[in-house]
């Protein structure tokens, strides 16, 4: 079971903050997202969640009792609920670590002080719960990154970085799903196809699913890259 503290309280003129008292923690964010779909639901608005907040959005107006609107947010937001309750999916996503598709790697291995090899040893052994979706579409925002490859953001960002790489920024990781400027280090590239806007689902991934990395060659890259133009 999954309960915390939180405080509730008003953001501007129409919008109200929920600050949970926890640090971030996949428990955490299956809550936060557990409850951001049932408050969604029950107010009819627009809900965000960060590490261990949640903003409902212009869920205030003038007829609107602060009061009631709180007491009915608190009574949600006290009801336990278990981490099984919020269905996470998990996916495994090919990576090629090569020198064709690493471009950074060589640099990044010296800066965090350790071997190729075993950057991807560390980097392909965990899971990695998505926490948020953006600054691309798509764009998913991994934690629980191992501390031996935590390593700040470029101090000059890449003019393109290539659709599908694998990078990493800060303590967190992340996939490229379009060709874009960005200022992480790409150690990999996943021949996976993570968005597109001519499907009514554009987006592979929603937050809470979780990425497991394996590392292949480049003709299972080719393979794999291939087979989604077919």
């Amino acid at each position: 079971m999954c309960q915390y503290n939180f405080h509730i309280s008003r953001l501007g003129d129409y919008s109200l903050l929920i600050q949970i008292e926890s640090p971030p923690s996949q428990d955490l964010l299956n809550w936060l997202l557990i409850k951001k779909a049932t408050l969604s639901k029950l107010l009819n608005v627009e809900l965000v969640h960060t590490y261990n907040e949640l903003l409902v959005k212009k869920c205030i107006s003038k007829d609107t009792s602060i009061d009631a609107l709180v007491h009915q947010i608190s009574t949600v937001l006290n009801i336990p609920v278990l981490n099984s309750d919020y269905n996470s999916v998990l996916y495994k996503i090919p990576v090629c670590y090569s020198n064709r598709f690493a471009p950074d790697l060589k640099e990044y291995a010296s800066q965090v002080k350790c071997t190729i090899p075993e950057i991807i040893e560390i980097h392909t052994s965990r899971e990695y719960p998505i926490y948020f979706l953006g600054f691309l579409p798509g764009f998913p925002y991994l934690e629980n990154l191992d501390d031996r490859l935590h390593l700040d953001r470029k101090s000059v960002p890449s003019r393109s970085i290539a659709k599908g790489s694998v990078a990493i920024g800060g303590t967190q990781t992340g996939i490229y799903p379009q060709d874009s400027p960005g200022g992480w280090h790409v150690i990999g590239r996943t021949p996976i196809l993570l968005f597109d806007a001519t499907k009514a689902t554009p987006g592979l991934f929603k937050a809470g699913d979780i990425i497991k990395f394996y590392a292949i060659n480049e003709a299972d890259f080719e393979k794999i890259a291939m087979s989604n133009n077919l």
